[in-house]
């Protein structure tokens, strides 16, 4: 009867030591993973919410009521800008409204990092009530 030795006990002893090493350091970095996945959706979610809430508003309006961001960490901050690439002969067309560039950030209020920031190129309707 043929029995193991003891170097063979411990080659195999190190071999199972360094695969379960190896599979606990995957099952580690996976949960790190899935935990930054879930906080960029979760941020990506906030700001989609402050979005749509300005989209629907005037350019005045920059402040999105607590009932439409329950989200008491954060903040959403609004800025209008002219759209950078467009020619400046097409945005100064006879009759047509303006194109604005509404750039909206959620703010994170513990350190006032901007942790998400979108832009989005809408047109301007309030030039229409200013008399323009």
């Amino acid at each position: 009867m043929k029995r193991f030795t003891l170097i063979e006990i411990v080659v195999s002893l190190a071999i199972l030591a360094l695969s379960l090493g190896g599979l606990l350091q995957l099952l580690i970095s996976s949960r790190l993973r899935i935990a930054k996945a879930w906080e960029e959706w979760n941020n990506m979610h906030k700001l989609t919410q402050g979005v749509e809430y300005l989209m629907l508003q005037n350019e005045d309006e920059t402040v999105v009521p607590e009932q439409f961001f329950p989200y008491s960490g954060y903040r959403i901050d609004t800025a209008w800008d002219d759209v950078e690439d467009l020619p400046e002969n097409l945005n100064s067309l006879e009759g047509q409204l303006p194109l604005k560039c509404m750039t909206v950030s959620l703010v994170r209020l513990s350190d006032g990092q901007t942790v998400e920031e979108v832009k989005i190129d809408r047109i301007s309707y309030e030039s229409t009530t200013d008399g323009e």
